[in-house]
């Protein structure tokens, strides 16, 4: 009934490529006063109701029956160009629920590779095991039989190295010793290394590269898995060497996903260069800025924190405080975000521990300028409440990825303290502080399921089924903006992406389930189908 009275306003005058009627209309942070939507040549062009309505013969009518529709969301935080090769031969340790069941899965995956195969794996976590010690070498060196392996944390702050891996990279009990930035755990009465490497120790062993078209093919695997999800754009950090793939990814058939590019700072010359020498695809591709590290992670305890950690892991002393990254203490980095600035490039920075973040809010604090050159600080996990409010007086974005809340709630207590924790994830504090916030997920470090991230935040439950500081917790209204503008605001595109209103690119989701409804299981809420700029994806 409903369609066919839509069908009867058409008219000749005014013809729409697409309409979506009879649908709950959710964007700028609320349920809109509107039930149909009207896509021209990839942009809206109409939201309201049924008065005015002016559509063509050939427009396809959706009729939503009353689903929820909202922008394509945006993801801002991810790693797709260099993380999707994980989507192809490695192994994904995020199942392991114990020790025995982390060393069998190495074991059956190590067995079906050729014998010079090396064994690489990703997002394994300790602290959910029965056994809380930390693995090692000896753990997977029969199960590798001989080959190499390198298993990457579920963070990415930490490695495990087996013994063939450690060999080839002359790492032994005799060195090479620590440096700045990097930590390679060692046997307290051997010095024998234990296959852990933290932070830049990890690049000290160097498994074969993949090949750029696996890195592609893996970036448009990510991309299919993020659009299943509705995610339609992404801030995505990678090599200065991806920027030909991004851009022959932006220019190519049908893209159905939009990027804003961050060059990592390996060297800072050659992030300049590259952002200098990329080609911005409106829309598509945007080189925006550049993207540092101020510290590790808490499951690594590598995160910098003001105070020392309450339970420092075996190997570290008892008034460690987490390890700040080279740039930080020699000064590369006062001089290089100002830099940044004059030349027009925004700054990201990773920031983990408080004292991460009160540091790197005291660097923004000296560029000239930084109010309007929305730079970032990315994970914003642990502050200490005298900082909320800096973030809107320098106008820094508080980048979150808040699936990481359900992550860290099982042990932040137990590695802070309960009275340092309740300022772990403050979203709730920040917004009242008038902060600006964007969320995103730290893909492949987890799910890219934005709604897994969503609930984290709005009911503060965690991995172990327990609600952890519902005290930060936010409206789904609030979460869904930081999951849309905010994540569009924070990649400068604001104008075009992250809303559904006239003159807006027509990235469109209508969803599967009603998340206002009460007792809906956020988590589990998906799409029902997804448009890019008008286009049906599925």
């Amino acid at each position: 009934m409903f369609v066919a009275l839509c069908m009867a306003l058409i008219t000749q005058a005014s013809p729409a490529d697409l309409a979506i009627v009879n649908g709950r209309i959710w964007t700028d942070g609320q349920i809109q006063k509107a039930d149909c939507l009207v896509v021209s040549k990839g942009r809206v062009v109409y939201l309201g109701g049924l008065s005015g309505l002016r559509l063509g013969k050939s427009t396809k009518v959706i009729d939503a029956k009353q689903a929820v529709v909202i922008p394509g969301i945006i993801d801002s935080h991810t790693h797709l160009m260099e993380g999707g090769v994980s989507l192809l031969e490695q192994l994904d340790l995020r199942g392991a629920k114990s020790k025995a069941d982390f060393i069998r899965m190495v074991r059956e995956f190590a067995a079906k590779l050729p014998k010079d195969k090396w064994v690489m794996g990703h997002s394994w976590s300790a602290e959910s095991w029965p056994e809380k010690e930390q693995p090692t070498k000896e753990w997977i060196d029969e199960a590798t039989g001989g080959r190499p392996a390198l298993l990457e944390r579920m963070d990415g702050h930490s490695l495990l190295a087996n013994s063939e891996a450690l060999r080839l990279s002359n790492i032994t009990k005799d060195g090479p010793g620590d440096f700045p930035g990097g930590v390679i755990d060692r046997d307290a009465q051997t010095k024998e290394p234990t296959g852990i490497l933290r932070e830049r120790a990890m690049g000290l062993v160097r498994a074969p590269a993949p090949s750029e078209a696996d890195v592609y093919r893996g970036f448009v695997k990510a991309v299919e898995q993020a659009n299943r999800f509705g995610v339609t754009g992404a801030a995505d950090i990678a090599s200065t060497f991806r920027v030909n793939a991004f851009q022959q990814y932006a220019t190519g058939k049908n893209p159905t996903f939009r990027i804003g590019f961050y060059s990592r700072t390996d060297s800072w010359p050659m992030a300049f260069q590259a952002l200098r020498a990329a080609k911005k695809v409106p829309g598509w591709f945007h080189p925006n800025g550049v993207k540092a590290y101020m510290d590790g992670s808490l499951g690594s305890r590598t995160a910098f924190m003001h105070d020392p950690f309450t339970t420092p892991l075996p190997h570290q002393p008892k008034n460690w405080r987490g390890v700040p990254m080279p740039g930080v203490v020699d000064g590369t980095y006062a001089t290089r975000f100002k830099e940044a600035g004059r030349l027009g490039y925004q700054v990201i920075v990773h920031a983990i521990g408080d004292q991460a973040n009160h540091d790197v809010l005291g660097l923004f604090g000296t560029v000239s300028g930084v109010q309007s050159k929305r730079f970032r600080i990315e994970h914003v996990q642990h502050l200490m409440p005298e900082d909320y409010g800096m973030f809107a007086r320098y106008g820094v974005i508080a980048s979150y990825q808040p699936y990481h809340k359900a992550d860290d709630g099982r042990y932040c207590e137990e590695v802070l303290g309960t009275e340092r924790s309740r300022s772990s994830y403050a979203f709730k504090s920040m917004i009242q502080n008038k902060a600006r916030l964007a969320f995103g997920s730290d893909w492949p470090v987890v799910t890219i399921n934005p709604w897994e991230g969503i609930s984290a935040a709005v009911t503060g439950k965690i991995m172990t089924g327990k609600v952890w500081m519902p005290h930060q917790n936010i409206s789904l209204n609030q979460a869904l903006d930081a999951y849309t503008r905010g994540s569009a605001y924070g990649m400068f595109m604001e104008k075009e992406i992250g809303s559904l209103k006239p003159g807006f690119r027509a990235d469109i989701v209508i969803l599967d389930r009603d998340p206002f409804k009460p007792g809906v299981d956020l988590a589990k809420v998906k799409p029902k189908s997804l448009w890019v700029e008008g286009r049906k994806v599925f």
